[in-house]
């Protein structure tokens, strides 16, 4: 009969596993949790904030945007390291439709590599401009404290090893772009669309 105990058991399994299903906060096998797709673009937004603050302050220097732009590194540092965590502890999502095994293999190196470099940037950012004796100052008039004194030495070790991890990031961010959108322009997969929350068959 189908009102058998152990048919309703099953049931109710079925129930508990949709319903887990509805309320994922962690990434598995079959998608990202919305704590993941929301932390990847507000990450995405504020690195794009900050590298077009960074431009804007090449071309002509301004204290109060060097503020908003020392904020939105304190904002990132412990969001990314977040991101980070989770990412190493967590089922990474099988990838839509069947692609290379390779790019598959690069586009997951890469994304880790920017998960990574999203926590050391800031941090190499931070000791570079203490150890210049440059205050962290924020909006309001906060100021992050100097980890440590002023040594014009330290401030170059650390300017330079910012800028080796700089330039591989913009690389990386750039490669990680174009995956995105040859996903959706040319093979015309769901891989963007779930980072927007759809949920999408493998």
């Amino acid at each position: 009969m189908s009102n058998s105990p152990m048919s309703s058991t099953h049931d109710a399994q079925l129930h508990s596993q949709r319903a887990q299903g509805r309320f994922q906060w962690r990434d598995n096998g079959l998608g990202f949790s919305p704590l993941t797709i929301a932390l990847h673009w507000i990450i995405a937004a504020l690195v794009l904030a900050i590298i077009g603050i960074e431009i804007a302050l090449h071309v002509q220097p301004n204290a109060a945007l060097m503020r908003v732009l020392n904020l939105l590194g304190t904002i990132l540092f412990p969001v990314s390291v977040y991101r980070f965590w989770a990412r190493v502890t967590s089922w990474h999502p099988l990838p839509v439709g069947t692609p290379n095994p390779v790019e598959v293999i690069v586009s997951r190196s890469v994304a880790a590599a920017l998960a990574l470099a999203l926590v050391l940037l800031p941090v190499a950012a931070w000791l570079a401009k203490s150890a210049a004796g440059i205050q962290i100052e924020l909006p309001g008039g906060w100021i992050i404290p100097a980890p440590m004194q002023p040594n014009a030495q330290a401030a170059q070790v650390f300017e330079v090893l910012f800028r080796i991890g700089a330039t591989p990031f913009v690389l990386g961010l750039a490669l990680h772009i174009f995956g995105a959108c040859k996903n959706h322009f040319v093979l015309k997969n769901d891989a963007l669309k779930r980072m927007l929350g759809k949920r999408v068959e493998l």
